[in-house]
C-alpha cells in the first residue's frame, strides 16, 4: 500500500528536488481524480485511478503470451484447475473496472498494478495448472473435464470403479456455488446414461450434509455436521474397522431417474446456510457435501454393496482481513470465518500430504478432513480441485491467494508460478 512521505523522508530526499516534485504531483493527481486525500489511498483506488495505464500494460503482456503444452492428464490422482468469473453487467459498465486476469488453456495470469516508490509498476504472476476455464467458459465446459475424472467411479467391464471427489474453492462471490450446482445437475442428467450398460444392476443413492460452526466458544467454535434432508438435524460419523467413515443419522434417498436426483440436489442447495456479505447477498457460510453412492442392487438395502462414491464438495467462501473488518462487532461471524479458514488450511495440508505420498496425513485437523479422509488415503481414488477467481482490481490479492492455495495442493511454488515486474513509464 502506498504511504505518503513523512517529514523525515522529505529531509532525506531534499537533495533530489525532482523526486519531491514527483511525489507531490502523485498525491495531487490522486486527490484531484477522486477527491480523496492520497494518504487514504488503497491499492484498489490506485488501480482504478490509473486504469488506462494498467490496461495498456496488460495488453502488451498478453500480446506476447502463447498457450503452453498440455501438462498432465486427468487420469492423475489429483487434477488442479481454475475458473475465472466473468464480469456482471454492472461491473462491465463501470469505466474504472478492467480485467486483471488473463488466461490460456493451461495458464492464468494475475496482473497487479501498484504504486511503488512513487512509480507505477505492474506485476504479472502466471500460474500453470492442469486446466484453466476462462471467463467465457460454461458449466458444460467444466463438466466435460470433471466427467473424465468421475466416470472412473462408474462400474465398467473388467475395470473396478474408484471413488472420486470434486472440490470447489474460492473467495465468496467468485462463482463456486454456481459452478458446483451446474456440474452436479449435469451429472444427474448424465449418470443414468453411464450406468445403462453396466454389467451390474445399479442403484443411485444420495445424501447431503453441511458442516457449520456450532456452539460458540470464547476463541474457537465446534463444527457440526447437519443433514440437509432432515431439517438440519445433527449427524455423527463413525469409523469402522477398515477406516471407512459412516454417517449416523444422515438420510439417503434412492433415485431411479435424473429428475429425482436433480430435485434432491436442488433441495439441498435451497436449504443450505447462507448469509449476506459485502460482496454476495447469499454467501455460503458452510461446507456443502453431496455423497452420491453407486450401489449394487440386492433384495436387502442394508446388504447392498457400495461399489463407489462420487463426492461433490462446495467449500465455504474464504475471507481475508478486509472482509472480516466489515463485521466489526459481530463475533459470531468472525468465529464462523475462523472455523472456515481453519478447515481450509487443514484440507490443503491433507491433500498435499496425499499428493506427496506422505505416510502420515493430518486428517484430524478438522471435521471436514476427517469426513473426507478416504480421498486422502485411497491411492486409487481420483480428486479434482477447482479454484474460482475474479478479475476485478479489488479482488487481485484474494485471487492470488486462491491460485497459490490451489497450486500448492500439487506442486511447490517454483513448479507452477512465474513472476515478472514491469516498471511503467507513465507521467504521474
Amino acid at each position: 500500500m502506498h504511504r505518503p512521505l513523512s517529514s523525515g523522508n522529505a529531509m532525506n530526499h531534499s537533495k533530489n528536488p525532482q523526486r519531491l516534485v514527483s511525489a507531490s504531483q502523485t498525491r495531487k493527481n490522486l486527490t484531484i481524480s477522486t477527491g480523496t486525500p492520497a494518504s487514504t489511498f488503497s491499492k484498489t483506488k490506485i488501480r482504478s485511478t490509473y486504469s488506462d495505464v494498467f490496461t495498456n500494460a496488460i495488453a502488451r503482456f498478453t500480446s506476447f503470451t502463447s498457450s503452453c503444452p498440455v501438462r498432465v492428464d486427468t487420469t492423475d490422482r489429483f487434477t488442479v484447475c481454475a475458473r475465472v468469473r466473468p464480469f456482471s453487467t454492472e461491473e462491465a459498465a463501470r469505466t474504472d473496472q478492467y480485467d486483471c486476469v488473463t488466461t490460456t488453456d493451461r495458464t492464468v495470469t494475475v496482473h497487479a498494478g501498484n504504486l511503488h516508490l512513487n512509480n507505477l509498476e505492474i506485476k504479472h504472476t502466471t500460474f500453470q495448472l492442469d486446466h484453466i476455464f476462462g471467463e467465457y467458459s460454461s458449466n458444460a465446459d467444466v463438466y466435460n473435464i470433471v466427467r473424465k475424472t468421475i466416470v472412473q467411479s462408474i462400474p465398467q467391464k473388467d475395470i473396478l470403479p474408484v471413488d472420486s471427489t470434486v472440490f470447489l474453492y474460492g473467495k465468496t462471490g467468485t462463482g463456486k456455488s454456481h459452478t458446483i450446482n451446474g456440474i452436479a445437475q449435469l451429472f444427474a442428467q448424465d449418470v443414468f446414461h453411464l450406468i445403462a450398460n453396466c454389467q451390474y444392476n445399479i442403484r443411485i443413492g444420495i445424501s447431503a450434509v453441511e458442516i457449520v460452526a456450532g456452539t460458540k466458544g470464547f476463541i474457537v467454535s465446534k463444527d457440526n455436521i447437519c443433514d440437509l434432508y432432515n431439517n438440519g438435524n445433527l449427524v455423527y460419523f463413525r469409523d469402522d474397522a477398515d477406516g471407512t467413515v459412516h454417517l449416523r443419522g444422515a438420510k439417503e434417498y434412492l433415485c431411479d431417474t435424473s429428475t429425482e436426483l436433480n430435485a434432491l440436489i436442488k433441495k439441498a442447495k435451497d436449504v443450505r446456510r447462507t448469509q449476506a456479505t459485502t460482496r454476495n447477498t447469499e454467501s455460503s457460510r458452510s461446507h456443502l457435501i453431496y455423497f452420491i453412492r453407486i450401489r449394487k442392487v440386492t433384495h436387502d438395502f442394508d446388504d447392498e454393496e457400495i461399489l463407489s462414491t462420487i463426492t461433490f464438495v462446495d467449500l465455504a467462501g474464504n475471507e481475508g482481513k478486509q472482509d472480516s473488518l466489515h463485521y466489526k462487532g459481530s463475533s459470531d461471524h468472525i468465529k464462523d470465518s475462523t472455523s472456515i479458514n481453519r478447515s481450509l488450511a487443514s484440507l490443503q495440508d491433507c491433500i498435499r500430504a496425499a499428493a506427496d505420498d506422505t505416510r502420515v496425513i493430518p486428517f484430524r485437523g478438522s471435521i471436514l478432513t476427517r469426513l473426507l479422509k478416504k480421498c486422502f488415503y485411497s491411492k486409487e481414488s481420483k480428486t479434482i480441485f477447482i479454484g474460482t477467481v475474479s478479475g476485478l482490481p479489488m479482488d487481485i490479492e484474494q485471487s492470488l491467494l486462491t491460485l497459490r492455495y490451489t497450486g500448492l495442493i500439487k506442486w511447490t511454488l517454483p513448479e507452477f508460478i512465474t513472476e515478472q515486474t514491469v516498471k511503467l513509464d507513465a507521467t504521474l
